[in-house]
């Protein structure tokens, strides 16, 4: 029963865990593509200011 219960929480356990690393790679690839559109023209106004 209590090797039941253990397999179960694994596996609930394994299925967040992959649930958390797909939101997490999302945004990962949502703020690489932000940089990539924005950073050139954001670094530019930096250097202007400084």
């Amino acid at each position: 029963m209590e090797n039941e219960k253990y397999i179960q929480n694994s596996e609930l356990q394994s299925k967040q865990m992959q649930d958390e690393n797909e939101v997490f790679n999302s945004f990962i690839n949502i703020m690489v593509q932000i940089v990539e559109k924005y950073g050139k023209t954001v670094l530019q106004e930096l250097d202007c200011a400084a």
